[in-house]
């Protein structure tokens, strides 16, 4: 489905709306391929360029048929409704070559932790199948035909990545074959030695998500026993690199209102990423409480994030927000200023 805006026909010449993913990405999902994974703006949903994939041989010229297709209607400022409003959104001088730069690899479900905020906990029946497609050959031939090549986004989402039969070969592949801007998210139960190679070749970055401070608020969230393992896990990569690569490796704290919304959890857990030796900070919040509440927060979640903003001043850490925060932020600053225009 597309729609007309006026504010998406560029008055450039030669520059028009589009996106890195449309323009040159793709996505293995479970059961289908997309050009990208963003759903988590207004009008967020997936631009399917193939469904009931479950490993076959790939068309690329179809493919590439398809992003030329969106193309053309990009550059009379027609959008597909579902990228209206994605920070992905940009006008540029996209130059329309045919080749992938951007990959997402995320066509498994099985993980080793049960997350109370995943997405499969809220239908586990329809994801406790094992079944998944091998990709390592297709990669191979995208890479061997000039499909694939270095410079993108290489990411991996998903279940857990390290239960991948194939991930510790995908990993290597990619650094054998100098790719860079590999990166993975991680239950940090299972210790890989392929990302430890990346974050030491300073080409993977790393984000485990502890989201607490302590091994009972842990087990709550992930459902399982394994906090101290997950701090060994991350405590073994940061050992085993250098100094620039402990950037690459960071702690996430998913904020979720009624279980580890506290201040005891956010210091207990930037505590123990900085006796870890890591440098990154990074800041969440679960998806469906801000689904629910995005026009109401409580105030004692912005100071939270203040906190750890402060904390991570005082430990001379990064300090990232993601994105469903920092629109908690900009939804803030957007309301004290209407006010004051009233």
């Amino acid at each position: 489905m597309f729609v007309f805006n006026e504010k998406y026909v560029s008055k450039k010449e030669g520059y028009y709306y589009s996106c890195p993913w449309i323009e040159h990405g793709l996505v293995f999902f479970e059961y289908k391929l997309a050009m990208c994974c963003n759903s988590g703006h207004e009008n967020g949903g997936n631009t399917i360029v193939r469904n009931n994939y479950t490993g076959q041989r790939i068309n690329w010229e179809r493919i590439f048929k398809v992003k030329d297709t969106y193309r053309k209607f990009h550059k009379k400022g027609k959008i597909n409704v579902n990228c209206i409003n994605c920070p992905y959104l940009t006008e540029e001088k996209w130059e329309g070559e045919k080749y992938i730069n951007n990959l997402y690899i995320s066509h498994w479900t099985q993980c080793n932790s049960k997350c109370i905020y995943c997405y499969s906990a809220q239908n586990p029946n329809e994801f406790i199948s094992d079944k998944t497609y091998n990709v390592f050959n297709t990669i191979r031939e995208m890479y061997e035909k000039n499909i694939l090549r270095p410079g993108g986004l290489i990411s991996f989402g998903g279940g857990e990545p390290t239960l991948l039969n194939e991930f510790e070969d995908l990993i290597n592949y990619f650094l054998d074959n100098y790719f860079w801007g590999i990166r993975v998210h991680t239950s940090g139960i299972k210790y890989s030695p392929a990302l430890a190679r990346a974050i030491n070749e300073i080409r993977g970055y790393v984000v485990v998500s502890v989201d607490s401070g302590s091994r009972e608020t842990f087990k709550k969230i992930k459902q399982v026993d394994a906090y101290d393992k997950v701090r060994d896990t991350i405590r073994k990569y940061a050992l085993q690199t250098n100094y620039l690569g402990r950037f690459l490796i960071s702690a996430k704290f998913i904020i979720i209102p009624g279980i580890n919304d506290t201040i005891e959890e956010i210091e207990n857990w930037m505590k123990a990423n900085y006796d870890a030796g890591l440098y990154t900070t990074v800041i969440d919040i679960e998806e469906n409480w801000y689904l629910k509440n995005r026009g109401n927060v409580p105030p004692h979640i912005f100071k939270l994030i203040e906190y750890a903003r402060k904390r991570s001043k005082q430990l001379h850490t990064n300090f990232e927000l993601y994105e469903r925060v920092q629109n908690l932020i900009n939804d803030k600053v957007a309301e004290k200023k209407n006010k004051l225009l009233k």
